[in-house]
């Protein structure tokens, strides 16, 4: 007959749980504070920890009805502090911006490839337009996403030496994760306006964050 597990064992697991949570807790805590104030000591570090303890520390944060939304933020200004400089390196004919086909209008009369996502007409129904026409005199290469595998081949077919993405947050740190992971310097910006239709962003800011020169 097996021996039943002393109840100070379960004691010592529970509060050395106890103590796990209060360390991330912490850690999380300290990142929100350095992002917030600008001063991101030791991105790759912190970034290190929060990628290690991303779905735990979402699921406490849902615990205490905290949104969890705060982890991809800071996630997100960890990535864009470690990146800029070496995005803002690389040349613009190197780079490639993806956007989401959520910005696009409703009625929006683009036709999807699998190979290219969905090609612009350049209606001028949204701002989609534009931004492309700045990126193709610039030789930056743009692709709207109809979704996150896309992004992942994107970056594998054209193999560009840097990358810019928007999306929401959830979706925008998933691909930052991705990309940077095979070695390719990604910047991001989240939607002003998030949803699964008719989104917005600030066009002013993307266009100023696309085309920046270290």
């Amino acid at each position: 007959m097996i021996d039943p597990i002393p109840a100070s064992v379960y004691q010592l697991i529970g509060e050395l749980f106890i103590i796990l949570v209060i360390v991330v807790v912490v850690i999380i805590l300290v990142a929100v504070s350095l992002v917030v104030y600008k001063r991101v000591l030791f991105p790759r570090f912190t970034l290190f920890v929060l990628n290690l303890f991303y779905q735990p520390t979402k699921l406490l944060f849902g615990y205490f009805s905290i949104n969890p939304v705060i982890i991809d933020e800071i996630g997100i200004a960890l990535v864009n502090a470690i990146y800029k400089d070496t995005y803002g390196k690389t040349p613009m004919n190197k780079r490639i911006l993806f956007l989401p086909q959520c910005l696009r209008n409703l009625e929006c009369p683009a036709k999807t490839s699998p190979q290219e996502g969905i090609i612009c007409k350049a209606c001028g129904k949204c701002g989609i337009a534009d931004i492309k026409t700045k990126c193709d005199e610039r030789g930056i290469s743009i692709c709207i996403a109809p979704g996150g595998e896309f992004v992942k081949r994107a970056i594998r077919d054209k193999r560009p030496m840097a990358a810019m993405s928007v999306a929401c947050h959830c979706d925008l740190y998933e691909a930052m994760r991705s990309v940077t992971s095979k070695g390719v310097p990604m910047v991001g910006m989240v939607l002003s306006k998030t949803g699964c239709v008719m989104t917005e962003v600030n066009w002013s800011e993307l266009k100023e964050m696309l085309f920046y020169r270290c």
